[in-house]
C-alpha cells in the first residue's frame, strides 16, 4: 500500500504500473529493477507516482482483499437467511396457534349466543304468560 501525499490515505492498487531500470548499473554487475506505478486516491482524487512493492502487486492484493470481502458478506447472507427461516417457521407456528385459539373463542361465543338466544325465549315465553295471567285475571276482576 502507498500513501497520498497530499491528505495520507492509504491507496492500495495503481492506474497504471511500468518496470523501470536505472542507466547506472551497480558495482557487482546486476541491473536493479524496480517498478513504479501511477496512484489515484479515492479521497482526494488526486494522483501522483509512487515505487510499487514487487512481492505482492496491489491488483493481487485487491482481488485477494475482494474474496475475502465476498466470503464475509456470503458468510453473513447466509446467516442472515438463517435467522429469516427461522423467523418464518416461528411465525407460521405462532400463525397456527392463533388460528386454533379463535377457533375455539369463535366456538364459545357461538355457544353464548345460543344460550342468550334460548334464555332471550324463555323470557319472552315467560312474559308472554305473565301477561296472559295478567290479561286473565282482569277479565275475573
Amino acid at each position: 500500500m502507498v500513501e497520498c501525499p497530499n491528505c495520507g490515505t492509504k491507496v492500495a492498487t495503481q492506474v497504471k504500473c511500468w518496470t523501470v531500470t536505472p542507466v547506472k548499473h551497480s558495482a557487482n554487475g546486476i541491473i536493479p529493477e524496480f517498478r513504479i506505478g501511477i496512484f489515484k486516491c479515492p479521497k482526494c482524487k488526486s494522483k501522483f507516482r509512487a515505487k510499487v512493492d514487487t512481492t505482492t502487486t496491489g491488483a493481487e492484493t485487491n482481488v485477494k482483499d475482494l474474496v475475502v470481502k465476498l466470503k464475509e458478506i456470503n458468510q453473513g447472507l447466509t446467516q442472515t437467511l438463517r435467522t429469516l427461516r427461522e423467523k418464518i417457521t416461528t411465525l407460521e407456528t405462532e400463525r397456527i396457534s392463533v388460528m386454533v385459539e379463535i377457533e375455539k373463542l369463535k366456538k364459545v361465543a357461538e355457544s353464548r349466543a345460543n344460550a342468550l338466544e334460548t334464555e332471550v325465549d324463555q323470557l319472552r315465553k315467560e312474559l308472554k304468560s305473565l301477561r296472559e295471567l295478567l290479561g286473565a285475571g282482569d277479565e275475573i276482576d
